[in-house]
């Protein structure tokens, strides 16, 4: 069974970048408590540290200090002793984590959830593991006081900024050339410079299928006849999970992503290259045919067990390193709402309930999903919020449903009913609009949706026939580091609607929603800041900062601001 696990498979698995190792991100974080969750090297005991003063000089380096606790009067004391003089400094208020023992059972990843925490203030935090073997320092994550640190929530803030982005794989599609990796370093350079307070990653944060190179679905193809015969049905899943980690460590391995989510508390979404591209939208017949191969044809149920068992192993994997930072959520549901400050934001999950064979017209968000929705746009969090955010992973309105990624030919039937827009969503979109917009004229409130997947930047406003003076916003950042031509760039961004209405079903002729594109189609590598703030007339704007890359010059400029209210 080893064979086909890839733990340490060398040059069988060639990555272009080091793998992610050892890494922090910062998850769901309040007032007085957040996530931090921790990828570590090897297996071993660990604790974290998480204290509002720098935990060294900066001057000093980590390797001269060995952590230490002590009990003193029933209560745990956190230290730091130097290795060449004996020398003890007591650290004031540090607050430790519980040990954890982080084992390959969950790929020596564990989430800490810390509570006792201050509004408004600044954290650094670091890792130690307990119980040294091989390894001279027992640091695991060094206190490092540029990256390894945080901020609480400020609930009496008047202003807040947040960051937007999606669409992570900065690998060209077949060479393995790394591309547009200087836009992690903007990213965290932006929010820094503007106190950003947190990150929205809308979708896919990693590709299992974006580079033929290290696709897990190539690999399958490849293997599957002596993967089914080698391999016990108990075991598959188990299997499985190693590649999408593999996945995970391969394109979170950048250290200019890992400074960016180890700085600014991130909440994440799938979409479908965390599992499959176009996952839930293929007919019967196409999902029997996904893992065909011009040497492998036949043998249909076998390949559907096996798409099914990949799904398996995709969704353990997101929840592993994407959605245990995020809200807790009862078991196998990844949608979720939070607060920050003033904001109230509900965040959908477009793939895992998404099935287009399935006979009722709720084929994208499910029934339990979209009655979690409206109760919570009836919720006294949306009723006390001054604005309004809504997470779709794939847009609301983007471009006409038959030309949607048109010139894809090879995919254009799961691409188109991925869309909002396609015929079979209509009916589940639009109960969703009608929704949004009664929530958004109950609360005489703007509502912002927001989105990724498509590989262009775009703004759109949205009006309701029956709620004539209440708007919805549509902003899209997508994508942060894909590598898309520019020839198809342009070919995509000359489909996006300008202006328009939506069809409705079949049985309806009168459209109840109409669009209008609020700016030019960003076609370069982009992502986005949006500003919360009250004005002079103490009125509530949402200003929308979309910033582009020019690869051959490696920079990024603001490309668009636009003021919403």
């Amino acid at each position: 069974m080893k064979t086909f696990h890839f733990y340490d498979r060398g040059s069988d698995r060639p990555w272009i970048n080091p793998m992610l190792t050892n890494a922090v991100i910062v998850g769901h974080t309040t007032a007085t408590s957040t996530k931090l969750w921790l990828r570590a090297y090897q297996e071993n005991s660990y604790r974290m540290v998480i204290c509002p003063e720098p935990l060294l000089g900066n001057d000093e380096v980590a390797t001269d200090w060995n952590p230490k606790t002590t009990v003193r009067q029933g209560k745990e004391v956190f230290s730091l002793k130097n290795i060449h003089n004996g020398d003890t400094r007591e650290i004031a208020n540090a607050v430790l984590t519980d040990k954890a023992n982080l084992e390959f059972q969950h790929d020596i990843t564990n989430v800490w959830e810390i509570d006792g925490l201050k509004p408004g203030q600044r954290y650094y935090y670091a890792a130690f593991a307990l119980n040294l073997k091989v390894r001279k320092t027992p640091w695991e994550i060094v206190p490092d006081n540029k990256v390894n640190r945080f901020r609480t929530q400020n609930g009496s803030q008047e202003s807040m900024t947040f960051g937007l982005f999606s669409c992570h794989m900065p690998y060209k599609k077949n060479s393995f050339d790394l591309v547009n990796i200087h836009m992690w370093d903007r990213f965290g350079d932006e929010l820094e410079q503007r106190n950003g307070e947190f990150i929205l990653g809308v979708g896919d944060q990693v590709y299992v299928d974006g580079n033929s190179n290290v696709s897990i679905w190539e690999w399958l193809k490849k293997i599957r006849k002596e993967f089914m015969q080698k391999v016990k049905p108990e075991d598959r899943v188990e299997v499985m999970r190693s590649w999408y980690r593999d996945i995970y460590r391969g394109y979170w391995g950048h250290r200019q992503l890992r400074n960016v989510f180890s700085r600014f508390p991130t909440y994440m979404m799938w979409d479908d290259h965390e599992i499959l591209d176009g996952w839930g939208s293929y007919s019967a017949k196409e999902k029997k045919n996904l893992l065909d191969s011009w040497w492998d044809w036949g043998d249909d149920d076998e390949k559907l067990l096996l798409l099914n068992q990949m799904y398996e192993a995709a969704k353990l994997t997101y929840d592993e390193y994407e959605h245990s930072h995020n809200p807790s959520t009862p078991a196998d549901q990844f949608d979720y709402p939070f607060t920050w400050g003033k904001s109230a934001f509900y965040v959908l999950d477009m793939r895992g309930q998404r099935d287009y064979t399935r006979e009722t017209k709720d084929r994208i968000l499910g029934q339990a999903q979209m009655q979690r929705f409206k109760d919570w746009l009836g919720s006294d969090a949306v009723k006390n919020a001054e604005s309004i955010f809504v997470v779709s992973p794939v847009p609301v309105v983007h471009a006409k449903s038959f030309a949607v990624n048109y010139l894809d030919i090879l995919n254009v039937a799961d691409d188109m009913r991925d869309e909002w827009e396609h015929e079979s969503n209509w009916v589940e979109r639009d109960v969703l609009l009608d929704a949004i917009f009664a929530a958004a004229k109950a609360n005489d409130k703007s509502l912002y949706l927001l989105s990724g997947d498509v590989h262009i930047g775009a703004a759109f406003r949205m009006t309701h026939k029956q709620y004539p003076d209440t708007r919805v916003y549509q902003l899209t950042s997508s994508a942060i580091t894909y590598d898309l031509p520019w020839a198809k760039a342009s070919a995509l961004a000359l489909v996006v609607n300008n202006h328009g209405q939506l069809q409705r079903d079949k049985d309806d002729s009168e459209p109840n929603v109409a669009f209008q594109l609020l700016m030019e189609p960003c076609k370069t590598n982009n992502f986005a800041l949006i500003n919360v703030q009250r004005n002079d007339q103490g009125k509530t704007e949402v200003h929308w900062d979309l910033y582009g890359s020019a690869e051959e010059r490696a920079t990024v400029t603001k490309l668009e601001r636009l003021v919403l209210t």
